[in-house]
């Protein structure tokens, strides 16, 4: 029987593409998420716009799931990654030099040059430190000092649960339930109101976007899931898998220790 849009819906989070794009239309769900995660209550955001185009005339463009300016001028930028095959530092890299490069105009002083928060929020501990939140700082190797060039790199994730706010945070949003957290009301209202809301044409459109990319990525889990059987009965090498899904080692091993221990 297929499954109503209200249905669908219900069974989304915070952390799922779609769900996230609604979200992120909301100004106060965008203050509390980046008040949350940098500790600063006090950040107040001028614009926001969710699926931000950031375009690269000779290079690759990109699509933020969010990107913010504060009132001073400092700009924010958040990702949701939930597939961990990617390298996602460099990716990070890259898109901080977009929005560098999008936001500055012809001939202006690199003083003038805004800070930049890049906040990567995956569902996978990617550091596997057992850590909720990791800042990445740039450190004169020679004297351990920090060298702030205003870029800050903020790795949240919501598969670890350290006990700490931001935990709490990344806890209610990967939630399918209606939240009720009186930490994080705006947050909990914006989430309320797209669950008990009757969803609008722009939700249909994401909804069908959503059933379209889960296929796809069923299809894709089915064939891990079969290719790692195969492996484990000696059938195919090691070889043979990571060529056939075109992934490293290390990717290999990670599929591996996750197709081999659960039911898809």
């Amino acid at each position: 029987m297929a499954k109503t849009l209200q249905e669908i819906v219900n069974n989304l989070s915070g952390i799922d593409d779609i769900f996230f794009f609604k979200l992120a239309e909301n100004k106060d769900f965008c203050e509390e998420l980046l008040q949350v995660v940098l500790g600063n209550k006090n950040i107040k955001i001028q614009e926001h716009k969710p699926q931000a185009v950031l375009r690269n005339l000779k290079g690759r463009s990109v699509v933020l799931d969010l990107k913010c300016t504060e009132e001073d001028g400092t700009l924010f930028g958040v990702e949701i990654q939930k597939r961990n095959d990617d390298d996602h530092q460099k990716r990070v890299r890259y898109n901080m030099a977009n929005i560098d490069t999008s936001e500055s105009e012809k001939g202006i002083k690199f003083d003038g040059l805004k800070d930049i928060y890049m906040i990567y929020i995956s569902r996978f501990d990617m550091f596997k430190s057992k850590k909720t939140i990791y800042h990445i700082d740039r450190v004169v190797r020679e004297t351990q000092e920090i060298a702030d060039n205003g870029t800050h790199e903020i790795y949240v994730n919501t598969k670890i649960n350290d006990g700490t706010e931001i935990a709490e945070y990344m806890q209610m949003l990967k939630q399918k339930t209606v939240p009720d957290n009186s930490k994080f009301p705006k947050s909990c209202k914006a989430i309320k109101d797209i669950k008990t809301g009757k969803g609008d044409g722009i939700m249909c459109d994401l909804v069908q976007e959503y059933a379209e990319e889960y296929a796809k990525e069923c299809v894709n889990r089915e064939k891990i899931k079969m290719l790692v059987e195969l492996f484990n009965d000696g059938i195919i090498t090691s070889e043979a898998v990571m060529d056939k899904l075109g992934i490293t080692e290390e990717k290999f091993l990670d599929y591996v220790e996750e197709y081999s221990s659960r039911e898809i």
